[in-house]
């Protein structure tokens, strides 16, 4: 018990001075269980990913800084985490998606959902469709992407999301902002 307390605890301030903007901290819980499940045994320290102004002028897409990490163990890169949210039908959900050091996703994990209906998209099993997956490749929603039924607008929301994360990781990249 006292373990997992201490893990809670330093859970809660892992998103710190370097953030512009605020989680729940049922969303930041959501975070550590998930890398702890990634990560075992290792002590995995955030870097915001932080661009000059000359430097974000050369991408294509807007960087938000402080939504976007690297992810090390000591000197040994473990790979990315960015942390967005999407609109749904009324409302807006947030998620992460773990990528690997060579770019492909990881995990995609919804953190925390808003509405009374469209919450399927929270499963796992839904949501493991875009492991392995890179630069946007094979993210078809009704092809690659599985439709939910009465979650499509989520689905849509959240399939675009990532496609579009995908490749714009690929860009940081290619143009030599990531390590």
């Amino acid at each position: 018990m006292r373990a997992v307390l201490i893990v809670v605890l330093l859970g809660l301030n892992w998103l710190d001075s370097d953030t512009s903007f605020e989680l729940p901290s049922r969303a930041v819980k959501k975070i550590d269980k998930t890398l702890l499940a990634y990560f075992p045994e290792k002590t995995i320290n955030k870097k915001a990913l932080s661009l000059s102004n000359v430097q974000e002028k050369q991408l294509s897409f807007k960087l938000n800084n402080n939504k976007f990490y690297q992810l090390w163990d000591n000197s040994e890169l473990k790979g990315y985490m960015y942390i967005a949210n999407a609109k749904s039908k009324f409302d807006t959900f947030d998620y992460m998606v773990l990528f690997k050091p060579d770019l492909s996703i990881m995990t995609a994990k919804v953190l925390l959902y808003r509405e009374d209906y469209g919450g399927e998209i929270t499963s796992k099993r839904w949501l493991k469709q875009f492991d392995n997956k890179s630069n946007g490749e094979e993210m078809g929603l009704g092809n690659d992407i599985q439709v939910i039924s009465g979650a499509t607008i989520s689905c849509r929301a959240i399939t675009a999301g990532i496609k579009n994360l995908s490749k714009n990781i690929q860009e940081l990249k290619s143009k030599g902002f990531l390590n």
